[in-house]
């Protein structure tokens, strides 16, 4: 059995991209993980208290996010697991991608923070570059 890897941040791009994926997933016979990170914060203006209450608002609210896509592939027919991890988006994707060894790396061309006027976000571009197995951008 193949392994997929989506990676999902809650973008319209990230969402095309796990609709992609199931797609694949279900006509390949392969497995599925749905992969979120919640970034890492560097707003050294802000009090750490803050950055904490930011940062446990993020993780909670992916928490949820995780929690729906899961119920919302359950009828399906395929083997899928959710993860959740921290840090570096790119770094993390790549990380999880190797040590789960999945075939593929399905994601989005922006993500929630990417920016229009390029033609990749900074994330997906990263994957791309530095991944070693197949990458699918969706648009």
């Amino acid at each position: 059995m193949q392994k997929i890897l989506v990676a999902h941040d809650g973008s319209k791009s990230s969402d095309k991209a796990l609709k992609k994926a199931v797609e694949l997933s279900l006509s390949t016979n392969s497995s599925l993980t749905v992969l979120a990170v919640v970034p890492e914060l560097y707003l050294t203006e802000l009090p750490e208290a803050d950055r904490n209450r930011i940062f446990e608002s993020l993780s909670e609210e992916t928490r949820q996010a995780m929690e729906k896509i899961r119920k919302s592939l359950s009828g399906k027919s395929i083997e899928v697991k959710t993860l959740i991890r921290q840090g570096d988006p790119a770094e993390k994707i790549l990380e999880t991608a190797q040590k789960m060894k999945v075939d593929l790396i399905v994601t989005g061309s922006h993500g929630r923070h990417g920016a229009k006027k390029f033609l990749l976000g900074s994330v997906s571009s990263k994957v791309v570059d530095y991944s070693k197995c197949p990458v699918l951008i969706v648009k």
